[in-house]
């Protein structure tokens, strides 16, 4: 009777000691991820788009005088996914009303720090972006 409870209170044990390991366990890093997201002419001045990169968001801009950026597109504040708006010429998280500048710095709102900007680059007019 003895080794019946031992082995069934083992038995059920497993589960939970494998989600305290992988809760405790730090994850593991991966290396940059670089990837031809889209085409130069999906991106039209004046316009963002979101795209993934890996598994993260990234927002696509091309301003008003065409220079292109990238931003990781989750809000320094609570990770919301931000989008670009055209009529105000900014980046904007709807959640709790974050607002940066096209260079990425917070302007108003409860973000607590800049979107970091990703590097970017053309290549036979596909836009490039890195993510580390």
């Amino acid at each position: 009777m003895n080794i019946l409870i031992v082995s069934w209170a083992a038995i059920t044990s497993i589960p939970f000691l494998s989600t305290v390991f992988r809760y405790t366990s730090p994850p593991k890093r991966e290396g940059p991820v670089t990837e031809a997201v889209t085409t130069t002419g999906e991106v039209p001045p004046n316009t963002g788009k979101t795209v993934s990169v890996g598994n993260k968001p990234v927002l696509l801009i091309t301003t008003p005088e065409g220079e292109r950026r990238a931003f990781l597109a989750n809000c320094t504040h609570l990770g919301c996914v931000v989008r670009y708006r055209e009529e105000e010429n900014d980046i904007y998280c709807a959640c709790h009303h974050s607002v940066f500048d096209i260079e990425g710095e917070n302007i108003s709102g409860p973000a607590p720090r800049p979107l970091p900007q990703l590097p970017i680059e053309i290549e036979n007019d596909h836009i490039v972006v890195t993510v580390s």
